[in-house]
């Protein structure tokens, strides 16, 4: 299934869309942009069509959504740091941006505001930006306000279903310093990774 996404005039969503499309390998964590198409007055994104959103399965499947949270939280954190690792900054990290399928992958949608890192543009939703745009302080960096978004969605999950994992609260804590030049690089995630595996088999 689809579904047709009427873009913004004044986003750049199909450019970065593009810009994702010719980086190689593709990351399974990235919404994949199928077609585009120009109509009268506006132009359209192609993508597929997947129904639910970790807010979504928050509210209404914990049962289901409970034994997978982890390996999800692991797909923000390696789709980010894909993202940043190619100087791009989402800008609007947030539990509702986060699509999960019926195999528990997550895909990062939503890429309206979404910037090559360039500028230091104010963007979010209210409750998941970092504390320096919401005071408006001049040390922006839309990358570190990623890592702070990131850290804010995966403690809020771990939170909502009562659940716990150490190492990824841990990693979720330092990314949520208001401090934007603490905030650890996402991109540091494969020694992270590591140290969950040492953590389930110590021998």
């Amino acid at each position: 299934m689809l579904i047709a996404k009427k873009i913004r005039k004044e986003s750049n969503e199909l450019e970065i869309f593009r810009l994702i499309h010719l980086i190689q390998p593709q990351s399974e964590h990235i919404i994949t942009l199928l077609d585009s198409f120009h109509g009268q007055s506006s132009s359209w994104a192609i993508l597929p069509k997947i129904m639910n959103n970790v807010e979504d399965w928050l509210w209404y499947d914990r049962k289901r959504f409970s034994p997978h949270l982890s390996p999800v939280c692991w797909g923000l954190i390696k789709g980010l740091a894909y993202l940043h690792k190619h100087h791009i900054a989402h800008r609007d990290v947030k539990p509702e941006n986060l699509l999960v399928d019926h195999k528990f992958c997550l895909k990062i949608i939503d890429f309206d505001v979404a910037v090559q890192v360039r500028d230091d543009d104010d963007c979010g939703t209210e409750g998941w930006v970092a504390p320096e745009i919401e005071m408006r302080l001049p040390t922006y960096s839309p990358i570190k306000a990623d890592r702070w978004s990131c850290g804010a969605v995966i403690l809020y999950t771990f939170e909502r279903l009562r659940q716990t994992d150490t190492i990824l609260e841990g990693i979720a804590k330092k990314l949520k310093v208001d401090t934007p030049a603490d905030r650890i690089p996402l991109v540091d995630w494969p020694k992270w990774s590591q140290a969950a595996l040492k953590k389930k088999d110590p021998d």
